[in-house]
């Protein structure tokens, strides 16, 4: 196996947590702006989370020998995923802070 197809999938597996910087960045200095003023930067959170579980997933179906394409997108579903369960599971433990359970 050639080195650049190796590059490219770590590439592309470490690009979301590699922006991460540069999103908060952004969001800091008013760049960005999602509508919620200095609460914007709390959605760094759950992407560094998405980020690192897109990279770990993606890691993982590379060495089943699955395609970058495929790999790619059930990297994202798996991170779909796990925010979801993780937001679920916060909400049933009434941790969320926004009126109660759901």
């Amino acid at each position: 196996m050639s080195a650049l197809p190796v590059i490219l999938r770590l590439v592309v597996s470490l690009l979301p947590l590699i922006l991460t910087p540069l999103l908060g960045h952004l969001l800091a200095q008013g760049y960005v702006n999602l509508g919620g003023g200095e609460k914007d930067i709390v959605l760094l959170i759950p992407w560094m989370v998405w980020s690192l579980l897109f990279a770990v997933s993606s890691w993982v179906f590379w060495r089943r020998g699955h395609s970058i394409v495929h790999s790619s997108w059930r990297s994202v579903l798996v991170g779909l995923g796990g925010l979801a369960i993780i937001g679920i599971t916060l909400a049933i433990l009434g941790r969320l802070g926004i009126g109660g359970l759901f």
